[in-house]
């Protein structure tokens, strides 16, 4: 009797009487499977293009205090060469996030059901369901081009989301931004239709910030914005001012600005990347290539600063039952 009145007063009260299953979102609030609030801070890894390198510098990775691992994946990826990165990551007690780069910079609706195909697929659902309490699931890297359309962005990932909830996946489903994932103004202007429109209302939306965010009032004005908008974000990539002695400001943005606000507005964050940027891009590697640990000054910074990893990650709650690790 009593526990029945529990529940009753619970409800009542708009609270759950347990945790679900799965990663969920209340309001702008990731939510883990053990019913706590989870705000990502965590980094990206190259796992497509160097498999066996990134793969072992998981453990340096985790010993960053990271609670959030962005698997850099393709659909050419076997589904037991995943199932091994993303049992490594729970290990290390990091929220494996899987994300498709096969049509960064694409505008086909088609080519982004592929991807949904993907996930889908009987060996790689297989693998996926059997850790959903743990995954996060970021659809396709910065699909859609600079022209995208609002309309056009929220039609197409309408499909995909459809297609994965019938799949039978629910836990919360990523996101990102269109014009190569720099381009928020979708993401205010439809954000909330698109979650209407999934069955499980569970869509956490993703921006990444390079130089058309190379300015510090842009960066805290879109981010509150989408906060006063109740909508669920992170900026899944971003870059920062390096000082070249060029006037190339397409990969560069005023990181400490994004890390500081984020912070103040509960809204995650994961730096691009750990390493295995080609030659040009080489000095976004957060760590020297050449051995995947020394820290670069770039990684020294988004790691140790007062806004970095160390200062603000908190691992999942999810990884405190084991009763619900050894599901």
């Amino acid at each position: 009797m009593k526990s029945i009145l529990l529940t009753i007063l619970m409800t009542i009260l708009g609270v759950e009487s347990h945790a679900q299953e799965y990663f969920h979102v209340q309001k702008t609030q990731l939510i883990d499977a053990a019913g706590q609030p989870f705000i990502i801070a965590g980094v990206n890894n190259p796992h497509a293009w160097l498999g066996e390198k990134a793969y072992q510098a998981l453990d340096d990775i985790a010993a960053t205090g990271a609670n959030t691992l962005r698997i850099v994946w393709h659909t050419r990826g076997q589904a037991a060469e995943l199932e091994r990165v993303i049992e490594r990551c729970i290990a290390l007690k990091m929220i494996p996030m899987v994300e498709l780069h096969d049509v960064t910079g694409n505008s086909s609706g088609e080519r982004l059901l592929d991807m949904a195909r993907y996930y889908a697929r009987e060996d790689v659902k297989t693998v996926l369901m059997r850790y959903e309490r743990f995954l996060l699931i970021n659809i396709a890297n910065e699909w859609g081009a600079h022209r995208v359309t609002t309309k056009h962005w929220q039609k197409s990932y309408e499909k995909a989301i459809a297609l994965l909830r019938e799949a039978g996946f629910k836990t919360t489903l990523v996101v990102d931004a269109p014009g190569w994932g720099q381009n928020i103004l979708p993401i205010l202007k439809g954000g909330q239709q698109l979650i209407d429109c999934d069955p499980l209302h569970n869509i956490l939306f993703s921006v990444h910030m390079y130089g058309s965010w190379n300015d510090s009032q842009k960066i805290i004005n879109k981010l509150t914005e989408a906060k006063n908008k109740q909508l669920p974000l992170i900026v899944g990539e971003f870059g920062y001012n390096y000082n070249d002695g060029k006037n190339n400001l397409g990969c560069k943005a005023d990181h400490r600005t994004i890390l500081k606000t984020c912070h103040q507005l509960d809204y995650g964050f994961m730096p691009w990347s750990w390493t295995g940027n080609n030659q040009e891009n080489a000095w976004l590697d957060m760590v020297d290539h050449r051995d995947w640990k020394t820290p670069t000054a770039w990684g020294t910074d988004v790691i140790e600063g007062a806004y970095g990893i160390r200062q603000t990650a908190i691992p999942a709650k999810v990884f405190e039952n084991d009763k619900a690790r050894e599901k």
